[in-house]
């Protein structure tokens, strides 16, 4: 009994059953999803194939296609495009308004600007590209035609005639650079933070050097910043870093390989490191060289000023002064901004138009009594 005892508690063996092999480079099986899809597209029917596509494609395409990376010769430039105009409508334009046929037309390039509304918009403007130089000029020949509601500009592409010149100097990056003003001392500063006071922009711009005054233009209100201001430096070159929009400092190399040699040190060049100043709270700040305050105070109110210039005209037109007993210029008939401004009454009738003055009237017996 003993025996068969341990022989029932003894473990059962597994039938010996060969391990299942998964290949992991097969392709994933399609998902209950992916199978609805192929169900309702094969009952509403096979859809067009690609060599199906191609054979339907007409040789207007093919032949744009092909040359969609080649430039002709003979090329024009559109401007003044509406933002939603198309290729479709640049080559409906110009074959319909002129001779030659929609094949001679080899490129169209409209650069896009992105999408507005879930429509994609053009930058407006577009080049096309002809097979010969007649069809060239006459397409120019178009030029202040309606295009989808809006006078187009054409001219040759190879014209940059009208483009405006780069600015010179260092500041050549920076578009603050192209103010027109010669460099000077002061700057001016916006796109600042209204948060952005004095004393926060005196402290960012003295790293380019020392700063010898600050105007932030403030709301009368709140006094809080209006978005631009001026800064004056004591030196030329400070202003000009603050308008590139970095400072360049030097970098001391402390850890040196001792095997160098006292020649190659020598010739070796201080390294520099760029540290920008053109961002403050947040915001890119846009720097440009102001106008000197005493030239613009001169152009206001000096010898050149433009209150002066409006005012000879009128001075020339002024009455003689006329003279008192006393030999002294009277003061009414003196020249002055108060007798300009005011209105000529001579050139209407004086009975129905009264001169106005602020003498006192007096009294000539009569009474006016209201019911």
């Amino acid at each position: 009994m003993a025996g068969i005892g341990e022989e029932n508690h003894k473990k059962r063996k597994l039938p010996e059953v060969s391990e299942i092999e998964i290949d992991v480079s097969a392709p994933e099986p399609p998902s209950k999803k992916a199978l609805r899809k192929l169900k309702k597209k094969a009952a509403e029917g096979p859809s067009e194939t690609t060599t199906e596509k191609q054979t339907k494609e007409t040789p207007v395409d093919k032949d744009n296609a092909a040359n969609a990376q080649k430039r002709s010769d003979y090329g024009i430039w559109i401007g003044n495009l509406p933002f939603f105009a198309t290729k479709e409508d640049v080559r409906k334009f110009l074959t319909t308004n002129c001779s030659f046929t929609d094949t001679t037309i080899t490129r169209i390039h409209m650069p896009k600007s992105g999408d507005k509304h879930g429509k994609a918009q053009n930058k407006g403007f577009a080049y096309v590209d002809f097979s010969t130089q007649k069809a060239a000029q006459e397409a120019m020949g178009l030029s202040e035609q309606l295009l989808t509601g809006r006078r187009v500009l054409i001219k040759d592409a190879k014209n940059f005639s009208g483009r405006p010149e780069k600015p010179q100097g260092e500041g050549q990056g920076n578009s603050g650079a192209a103010s027109g003003n010669p460099p000077s001392k002061r700057i001016f500063v916006g796109n600042l933070g209204f948060d952005a006071t004095k004393e926060l922009i005196e402290e960012h711009f003295s790293q380019c050097g020392t700063i010898a005054n600050v105007h932030v233009a403030t709301f009368q209100d709140s006094g809080k910043c209006k978005g631009y201001a001026w800064v004056v430096f004591e030196d030329l070159a400070a202003a000009e870093a603050a308008v590139k929009g970095y400072v360049l400092v030097k970098e001391d190399d402390e850890e040196e390989e001792e095997s160098d040699t006292e020649s190659r040190k020598k010739s070796k060049k201080p390294r520099q490191r760029r540290v920008w100043v053109n961002n403050l709270l947040g915001r890119r700040m846009r720097m440009e060289f102001a106008e000197d305050a005493t030239t613009r105070y001169k152009k206001r109110f000096g010898k050149d000023g433009e209150s002066k210039k409006n005012d000879t005209s009128d001075i020339s037109e002024v009455e003689p002064a006329e003279h008192d007993s006393t030999g002294q210029q009277s003061r009414q008939s003196r020249p002055g901004k108060a007798r300009q401004g005011k209105p000529d009454y001579t050139r209407y009738d004086q009975e129905t138009v009264q001169k106005l003055s602020g003498a006192i009237v007096e009294g000539q017996g009569k009474k006016i009594t209201f019911d």
